[in-house]
Parts: C-alpha cells; structure tokens; sequence
C-alpha cells in the first residue's frame, strides 16, 4: 500500500467521521452561537444515560476486553471495591480497608477491614473474600493480567492467613512496600461465594456481584448496561437511582446523541473542536478532569529493522509533537516526552522533554548505515525499504490525524509510515503474541489511562523484557538490560527511595524510544446538568468515576448547591450560577508545562445535510430506546 493511497483512505474516513459529527455541532452557518447561560446542575436523579465507547463482556475482572478504553477501570470499580482508593495516590484513602500496617521489611501485611461490610446481594464481606481474591488472582495468574500482575508478578503474592472476620494477614515473597497504592487500591475484591465453583473464567456469562455503588441489573449484549444503586454502600447511598450505559462506538454519534438529549453524559474527551460549541450551549456544561491520559506510539522492538534503537530514536526526533497537539488537538494537550511518564505522576523525571532534531536524525540515520535514495527515501542495507505500517484505531479521530501528521513530519527523514486504521478488535489481535514469537505489527497507536503512569511498577510491565512477568511482549517486545535492572530494584524498596531508579529506567526509554508518546490530553467532559450535574473531577480518572455519585464528594465538589431535587433522566431546567471543583490528588507533582495555544486543525467537524443520512441510525435507535424507556420506566 503506496503512502499517497494511505492517506486517500485516512482521508475518507476522516471525511465521513467529520460529516457524521455535523449532528452535533448544528449551528446555521454564519450564525454566531448565542451566550451561554449557566445551568444549575441536579446533584441527585432517579436515572441518566452515559455514552461509553465499548462493550464488556458481563464486566468481572477476568473478562473485560478493554473495549471501553481508557474508561474500563472506572466502570468496572463502579461494581467493584478495592481495599483503599484509588491508585493515582501515592497514599490512597481508606475504603474497604480500615487500615493496613506492614512488618519491618515489607513482606507482610496486616489488613483491617470496616464494619458491616456487604456485597450486592446482601451477604457479609470478610477477610475471608480478601484472602480468596488474592489467592484467586494468583491461581488465574495467566488469564487476568491486568489486575493479576499486581499479585502474580509484583509485588508476588505468597499466601495469607484470616486471623477474624474482619482481619487478614498477606504474606509476599517480596518487599511489597507499595502495598496501600498497588494492589491494595487497584484490586477488584470479588466474593468467595460467586467464584469459588467458577473453575473457568473465561466462560462464566453471571452478573457479577460486588460491592461497589453500582449492581450490574442488566446487560442488552453491544447495547446497554443497566446498573443500579447499592444503598448499602461502604461511603453511602449512591446521588443516581440508576445508570445507563449505552454503548456508542462512534464518537460523533456519541456527541450528537448528547446535543439532542438522547445520552446525558459521553464518557470520552470532547473533540476540541465541539468544545467551543459545547461551551456556549446553554443545556451543555463541559468539566475539565484529567485521566492522565496519553496517546503513543509503540514501535515492534523486536522486529528486524525496528530492532534498531538508532532508528526508533531518529524516528521520534523527526516528530515535531508541538505541532501534532496543535493541530489534531487544538492545543488541548501538553506535548509528549520521550521519557514516557505522564508529567503530573510523582514519578516523573525533571529531565522530561522531546528531541526535535530532523537534520541530526538524518544523520544518524547515514551512520547507521540506512542510505537515503533518489527518491528522498531510505533503506536498510540489504535493500529493504524503511517503510512501516501504523495501526491506529478507527473510532479515534484525533488519532487518525496524528498517525497522518506522524507520517508527513517522518517523510523528512526517508521513512515511510502508513496509516492502517482498524477497528479496536482486530488492532488488538494484530498486536498479540507470546514471548517466543515476534509479532507481526511494526507500530501502532493506542490510548492509556492513569493505571500506566502512577503505578511505580508500570515502567516494569511495559517495557521489561518479555519473559515470565510483566506484559512487555505485548507493548512492544523492548529489551535493555539496564532498564531491567533499574525497575527490578525499583520495586522493592520504598515509595521515597525509588525514584532515582525509575528516573534510570525513564533516561534509557528516552535514548532508546521503544513507544513515543504523542500527547498528554487534557481531559474535558461534557455532559447535561439538568439531567445531572454532580459529576466530581478527580484527578487520574476524570469525571466518569465512582467519586462523581457518593454522596460526600459531590457535596464537596459542589457546595453552592444546599439543596438539590430528585429528577428523571430528561429533568426540568433550572438556571443559576454555580461553578465545579475538583476533589485534591494526592499526586505530588505539578504541571510541568503548559497547554500549548489552540491552533487551527486540518480534521475540521465539518456541517453538512449528509451527516442524517450517515449518522441518523445510531441516534435514532438512541431516541428510541430513549422513548421507550420514558413510556416504561419513568
């Protein structure tokens, strides 16, 4: 596939991804939006609808596919409790755990639970259920990374012991100093007496049972889910009656849907380029809420010729990321760094910066022995061309365009990357492989969330080399022995005394450049307040998150509201001033640069009659099923 048919096919799906999100931004040409009133937001309703990128599964932990990324955590915690919460604070607050003391050397841990703990379905939480979820994890160890490597792999968890009901010991094998943040508040504490007969877990299709704010009631299969409020949860009774979630794969259909009032809430960013139009709708309120969320590219570091970090790093310095930002986000984003961690994670290295250097790295290149031809582009020595497919998915627009920007600012240095769009399935099974084979993508494009740049041991599960822990086989195959050892000390010795060696590891990605970030996205929500407006910002999991219904964090995320009215989904309008607060990060660090200035972007949401004809079925069933659920339920 030529570059010039590359960017003909991008060029089509950006056009008809455009056209589709004309629905949202329905404003008559040459008519300035009028001035937006500010709508005081209902802090408690009986019902809301919730626009979520993906499907599920029957939402366990042993089976989400991360079809809801980056927002499958938060919705999968709404069911779900961990010991504390959550692990985007180095010293997380207490929620299951009523506290955890560790011995002189970290090995052990003594957890006390709360009182009066229950599960959805009425039945004692104990020890007893921590104990087994640990043991659990680590018999399932290969079936559930995401949430086993923190039992499994580091810290590696032992064995355990229930002293009372209400007490247990958890023995690892060793020093888990990180043990309150990783696993305490990052595991799913699931219940004995659901999955202790459950042998395969890949298969088991039950409503799980938690004892988060949330019970799963209902699943319409790549559809809904209906969750409905735990009134006997551990920090009160839920501020919504019953969520909601309708699963629109298609971001401008998921706006659109918002603008008409068929979805109260799209649990995504809002494309920079709504966020004006958003911001002067009166029925509209858009939240800033940071995820710590990052958009990269991954390159296949054991694939002949990407093998080479001399090419990696010459490909990262040929990426003017400045302009990417400006141009795929409007400036709604800080620039990447090569040393990969997100800038507000405690984690982060002072020397976080990127390489733009397009005549050095076309020197490296020459003395890499990588000739540039006639043509302006170059090749291995054997011939090969230096030409590479980039997989990016299709649902994600600003992706799109900055796999393309990608492209063009590569061109300069001889190396041709074409863009592939796909759907998030088939991306994700193009990127799977074991540690003995090499997989067959060259690079890639994909979205991460928080879990990625506050967890100290994230560098390790990322970019260890492939082998018995961490997930590296996956990312991009990145071996360095150096780096191995850096974040192998690192994960075992305390919270203060490890960031000198994650600063190590983070000063060899930057050199060696397995994966580029290309962004760090400032998160804006956008939702309806007259259908709910208690959403709480907190920081690392933005406003879809179980903070954003308990009753004590929307009370203090939004203190002028000293009485609130109990609506339904499509409630009365009420206009007032008042203004949302972010609840404190227990995140240490600040900002370290600021947003870039807004720009004008080649991926305008262009208006046009066309967009009825391609994006009306999605919102119309949205409307149906809206109608029917009023008729019904309401």
């Amino acid at each position: 596939m030529s570059t010039t048919s590359a960017r003909r096919g991008l060029s089509r799906i950006l056009a008809v991804t455009s056209l589709i999100a004309s629905l949202a931004v329905a404003i008559s040409p040459g008519i300035e939006p009028a001035a937006a009133q500010t709508v005081a937001p209902v802090l408690t309703a009986a019902k809301i609808r919730i626009a979520i990128p993906g499907a599920e599964n029957n939402l366990t932990p042993f089976t989400v596919t991360f079809g809801a990324t980056p927002n499958t955590h938060d919705f999968l915690m709404m069911v779900y409790d961990s010991l504390f919460w959550s692990q985007v604070k180095p010293k997380p607050d207490a929620w299951l755990a009523e506290s955890a003391t560790s011995n002189a050397d970290f090995t052990s841990w003594t957890v006390k639970l709360k009182p009066n703990l229950t599960w959805h379905d009425g039945k004692p939480l104990t020890s007893d259920d921590v104990l087994f979820t640990f043991e659990y994890f680590l018999k399932n160890k290969s079936a559930s990374g995401r949430y086993a490597h923190h039992v499994a792999d580091v810290p590696p968890f032992k064995s355990g012991v229930v002293i009372d009901p209400l007490t247990v010991r958890l023995d690892f094998a060793a020093p888990a100093p990180q043990f309150r943040a990783l696993p305490g508040a990052d595991l799913p504490i699931i219940p004995r007496h659901q999955w202790e007969s459950v042998t395969d877990i890949k298969t088991m299709t039950a409503l799980p049972i938690g004892s988060g704010p949330y019970q799963l009631v209902e699943i319409q299969p790549d559809q809904l889910y209906r969750l409905k409020a735990n009134p006997n949860h551990v920090m009160g009774k839920p501020t919504v009656d019953e969520l909601d979630l309708v699963i629109v794969k298609d971001p401008a259909a998921a706006f659109a849907a918002l603008k008409t009032g068929d979805v109260d809430m799209v649990a995504r960013n809002v494309p920079p380029e709504l966020a004006k139009d958003f911001s002067a709708d009166s029925k509209i309120k858009v939240l800033a809420g940071s995820k710590f969320e990052t958009s990269q590219i991954f390159f296949n570091a054991r694939k002949v010729p990407l093998d080479n970090p001399v090419l990696r790093k010459a490909i990262s310095m040929s990426l003017d990321l400045n302009a990417v930002v400006d141009t795929a986000l409007l400036g709604k984003g800080r620039p990447g760094s090569d040393t990969f961690i997100h800038p507000d994670s405690p984690w982060a290295s002072a020397k976080q910066s990127h390489s733009l250097d397009v005549a050095a790295a076309n020197a490296m290149l020459d003395k890499g022995g990588y000739p540039l031809g006639a043509d302006k582009r170059r090749t291995a020595a054997n011939g090969t061309p230096l030409k590479f497919s980039v997989l990016v998915n299709s649902f994600e627009p600003t992706e799109l365009r900055a796999a393309q920007l990608v492209s063009e600012q590569a061109a300069a240095i001889g190396v041709t990357l074409d863009v592939e769009a796909l759907d998030p399935a088939a991306l994700r099974a193009k990127r799977t492989a074991t540690v003995a084979e090499v997989p067959k993508f060259d690079a890639y494009i994909s979205t991460l969330e928080a879990h990625a740049h506050v967890d100290p041991d994230g560098l390790y599960y990322f970019f260890h080399s492939p082998g018995a822990k961490g997930f590296g086989v996956s990312v991009s195959g990145f071996t360095n022995a150096n780096f191995d050892a850096a974040v192998e000390a690192a994960a075992i010795i305390p919270l203060e005394s490890r960031v000198d060696k994650l600063h190590e590891a983070e000063d060899v990605l930057a050199a060696e450049i397995p994966g580029q970030v290309l962004w760090y996205r400032t998160g804006e929500y956008a939702y309806r307040p007259d259908a709910y407006g208690g959403w709480v910002s907190d920081p690392g999991h933005g406003i879809f998150t179980k903070r954003s219904f308990l009753p004590e964090t929307v009370k203090a995320a939004h203190p002028a509201q000293a009485t609130t009215t109990t609506v339904a989904a499509a409630g009365a309008t009420t206009v007032a001033a008042t203004g949302a607060t972010a609840i404190t990060s227990g995140t240490t660090a600040a900002a370290k640069s600021s947003d870039s200035d807004g720009g004008s972007s080649a991926l305008p949401w262009v208006l046009g009659i066309g967009a009825l004809v391609l994006g009306g079925g999605a919102v119309a069933a949205l409307s149906r099923r809206r109608r029917s659920r009023n008729d019904v339920d309401d």
